[in-house]
C-alpha cells in the first residue's frame, strides 16, 4: 500500500452527461499521487464512450449492474492508496479538496483520527442552495479541526458523506464496506460504522459540490417514507448488533427511533387517497420538522465537540 497515494472511487451508471465533469474535477486535484477508479456499473448509454476518452488517466472497472454499494465496494477492493475518497458521478470537487483533507488527516493522526469530512455546497434542481453542514445542523467553532463525538451527532441527523469523506484504508477493515443490501441510505449506514472507529477531522469550507436533480438520481425518486424507514432499520440493526450496539448511546438511540416512527406515520398519511388524511400527514411532517429544528438547538441535543489542530 502506497502511503502517499489517494484512491478516488467514482461509481457510475448511465451518467454520460455528467461523468466527464466529475472525473475532470478529480484530475484537477492539487494532490499527487492520485489514482482515479471509475466503476461502470453496467451502463447502457454513452458512459463507456465518455470514459474511454480519458485513456490511461483513470482505472476503469466494468461490471454487471450491482447498485451503488456494489460499485463502490468494487472500487475499494481495487484501491491501492492509504486514503480512499468517493465521488458520485454527478457531483464535483474543488481543486484543493484532497490536499487539504490529506494534510489534516496527517496532522490529526496523533488524536487517532482516521476519517476527515469537509463541507459541501448543495445546489438543488430548483436553484436553491445550502451547504451540507447547514442542512445537518453542524456548527463547528473553527474552520477545521478534530471532531470527537461524530456518533452522537450522526444518530439523529444525516450528513452528506460519500462526496466529502476521506477515509484511511484500514478503517474499512474495522467498519466493513457499504452494505449491498441497502438500496438507499447506504452512506448513512457506513458513516455511522466509520464513526465507531474514533474521532474525525473536519473542514468547514465547502470543497465539494452536490448537484441535485440528475435524471436517474435516487434523490429524485426516493420518498420521505422510504428514507425514514431505511434510517430506522439501519439504527435498529446496528443497535441490536453484538459488534456495534455498544457504540451507540442507547437513550439517544431510543429517542431517535421514536421520532422516526412518528415521521413514518406522517409520511404514510400523505400517500392516502383521502385528501384530509394527506393534509394531516403534511401538517404532521411540517410540525416534526419544526420540532426537530428547535430540538437541535437545545443544550440536551448533542452538538459537535471540536478542537482546532
Amino acid at each position: 500500500m502506497n502511503e502517499s497515494l489517494v484512491s478516488v472511487v467514482i461509481p457510475t451508471y448511465n451518467r454520460a452527461g455528467t461523468i466527464g465533469r466529475a472525473v475532470n474535477s478529480v484530475l484537477a486535484q492539487s494532490w499527487r499521487p492520485l489514482e482515479v477508479i471509475v466503476v461502470d456499473d453496467g451502463s447502457t448509454d454513452r458512459t463507456a464512450d465518455v470514459l474511454a476518452s480519458f485513456g490511461g488517466k483513470i482505472r476503469l472497472i466494468r461490471q454487471n449492474n450491482q447498485g451503488p454499494s456494489g460499485a463502490r465496494n468494487a472500487g475499494v477492493r481495487a484501491a491501492q492508496g492509504a486514503v480512499i475518497c468517493f465521488l458520485d458521478s454527478d457531483d464535483t470537487w474543488l481543486p484543493g479538496k484532497t490536499e487539504r483533507q490529506v494534510k489534516l488527516l496527517r496532522s490529526a493522526s496523533a488524536f487517532g483520527v482516521k476519517c476527515c469530512v469537509c463541507n459541501a455546497r448543495m445546489v438543488h434542481a430548483n436553484g436553491m442552495e445550502t451547504t451540507s453542514f447547514a442542512a445537518a445542523g453542524l456548527r463547528p467553532k473553527s474552520k477545521e479541526g478534530t471532531w470527537s463525538n461524530p456518533t452522537e451527532v450522526l444518530i439523529d441527523r444525516f450528513l452528506l458523506f460519500n462526496q466529502v469523506a476521506a477515509v484511511r484504508r484500514e478503517v474499512f477493515d474495522e467498519a466493513g464496506l457499504f452494505n449491498p443490501n441497502l438500496r438507499i441510505m447506504e452512506d448513512y449506514d457506513l458513516a455511522l460504522r466509520v464513526s465507531f472507529a474514533g474521532p474525525w477531522a473536519y473542514i468547514a469550507d465547502p470543497l465539494a459540490i452536490w448537484h441535485g436533480g440528475a435524471e436517474n438520481s435516487l434523490s429524485r425518486t426516493v420518498s420521505q417514507r422510504d428514507a425514514f424507514m431505511s434510517a430506522r432499520s439501519i439504527l435498529i440493526e446496528l443497535g441490536d448488533s453484538p459488534k456495534w450496539g455498544s457504540f451507540l448511546p442507547q437513550r439517544q438511540l431510543r429517542k431517535q427511533l421514536r421520532f422516526l416512527r412518528r415521521r413514518i406515520t406522517a409520511a404514510n398519511l400523505t400517500s392516502r387517497p383521502n385528501p384530509l388524511a394527506r393534509a394531516l400527514g403534511c401538517l404532521m411532517l411540517a410540525g416534526l420538522r419544526g420540532a426537530n429544528a428547535v430540538q437541535r438547538r437545545l443544550p440536551s441535543c448533542p452538538q459537535m465537540v471540536t478542537q482546532p489542530v
